[in-house]
């Protein structure tokens, strides 16, 4: 019988304060649930003060975690089963490229 792997996790520094950055991933929900629609049958999240826990059904699958907003990262940690751990690259690559455009400070740029 498989256990159940480490949690991965991924930081993706901000430059945005505590609130705004959770104001920004609060308002992205809407586009990472439309985006993930095809592949998720169900997707659960709620925040709990500066936390999001999440939990989704992917390919008769369970995914759990939590996204932590501090001052000047974000932390992610979920965990995949063992049937998914092939795709954990892809998956966080697109968590770091996504996280960083949706945190980004766009007031630094010209």
């Amino acid at each position: 019988m498989l256990t159940p792997s480490e949690p991965i996790t991924v930081t993706v520094s901000h430059r945005l304060g505590r609130a705004e950055a959770r104001r920004r991933i609060d308002n992205g929900l809407g586009s990472i649930r439309a985006e993930v629609a095809p592949l998720v049958r169900s997707l659960d999240y709620g925040w709990n003060g500066d936390r999001l826990d999440f939990r989704a059904s992917v390919m008769m699958q369970t995914i759990s975690g939590a996204i932590e907003v501090h001052d000047d990262h974000v932390r992610i940690e979920f965990n995949l089963p063992r049937l998914l751990h092939m795709v954990a690259k892809r998956v966080v690559g697109r968590i770091q490229q996504q996280g960083a455009a949706l945190l980004e400070d766009k007031s630094t740029r010209k």
